[in-house]
């Protein structure tokens, strides 16, 4: 399979290396299956025309799940994981409390890898596949969000560090 990818990203590359000066972009979809376009995606990486296949990750079924190791070399794959929104120290005024967190993991992790959302410290909703969040009735106050990258058998191998915001509902309480 990974013979049919190389093969198919060469011709991608050539083909757009000799007819225009476009950009190629890779990402994984939601099935973790790799998508080549011309037109960016929030988590797509560019590749040039004189990239590798090595340089791009794929998943390898026949490897152990246990580690993070390439199909192409013996490293060890160093993930990062940061909190792209809320910035650090943001006040966010919404009455429902509806928080929008957005991540970033780099290199783009593999399809059996979840994503989990830590707030103050607790887990806020099962971990997903998806590094975009959607708080709700998030309480007035202080908080700090952490986003952690668990491999498929729950160990956590990235964390971002920790991001602070601070939530401001309207009181229902009236001064007399």
């Amino acid at each position: 399979m990974l013979n049919k990818m190389a093969l198919a990203f060469s011709l991608l590359v050539s083909s757009n290396y000799l007819y225009s000066t476009s950009k190629v972009y890779v990402y994984r979809n939601a099935d973790g299956v790799l998508v080549f376009s011309d037109k960016p995606h929030p988590s797509a990486e560019e590749i040039s025309p004189k990239s590798k296949i090595e340089s791009i990750p794929a998943v390898n079924t026949s490897l152990d799940s246990s580690n993070t190791r390439s199909a192409n070399n013996d490293k060890q794959v160093e993930y990062t994981v940061k909190v792209i929104q809320p910035q650090d120290k943001a006040t966010i005024r919404d009455n429902t409390g509806a928080v929008y967190v957005a991540t970033q993991v780099v290199p783009t992790y593999q399809a059996d890898m979840k994503v989990r959302l830590l707030l103050d410290g607790q887990e806020a909703m099962p971990p997903q596949s998806r590094s975009v969040f959607m708080l709700k009735n998030v309480y007035r106050g202080e908080h700090t969000l952490k986003i952690e990258l668990i491999d498929s058998n729950g160990k956590v191998i990235a964390s971002s560090k920790p991001r602070t915001f601070y939530m401001h509902r309207a009181s229902v309480i009236t001064p007399k």
